[in-house]
This record gives C-alpha cells, sequence and structure tokens, in this order.
C-alpha cells in the first residue's frame, strides 16, 4: 500500500514537470516567434533611416535622446 502511494506520489510529480516543461517550451517558441518579428522589423528599420538619408540624424537622436514622462502615459518615450 505504501509502494503504490509512493508510486502515485512520484507519477503525479512526473505529470506537474511534464505539464510545466510544456508550458515553458510554448512560452519559448512564442518568445523565439516575437524575437524573429522584432529583428524583421529593425531591419526594415534600419534599411529605411539609410534609404531616407536619415543616418546621421538617427546617430545624433540616438546620442542625444532622453526619456520623458507623461502623467497620462503608462510608460517614457523618448525625445530631444
Amino acid at each position: 500500500m505504501a509502494k503504490n502511494n509512493k508510486v502515485i506520489k512520484e507519477q503525479t510529480i512526473y505529470q506537474n514537470l511534464r505539464e510545466r516543461y510544456e508550458e515553458m517550451n510554448d512560452f519559448l517558441l512564442d518568445l523565439i516567434e516575437d524575437y524573429k518579428h522584432a529583428e524583421e522589423d529593425l531591419k526594415y528599420l534600419n534599411d529605411f533611416i539609410h534609404y531616407k538619408k536619415l543616418d546621421e540624424e538617427f546617430c545624433y537622436f540616438r546620442e542625444h535622446a532622453h526619456e520623458e514622462y507623461e502623467p497620462d502615459l503608462p510608460f517614457p518615450h523618448l525625445t530631444l
């Protein structure tokens, strides 16, 4: 009887671990997909900046921009 309880307890533990693994795997797959989309967007932004000949303006903004907080927005944004 005690041996059966131990086996059932171990099976429950392994089932919980399997469920957590599947959750983390799904989360990581979503994260990888989001990263690929962000990487593609970054490529388009870089190419657009170069196409519009805004390289110098972008470098200036990157070096001199600071975060500005507004009370009606939940997050700060960059501005000069």
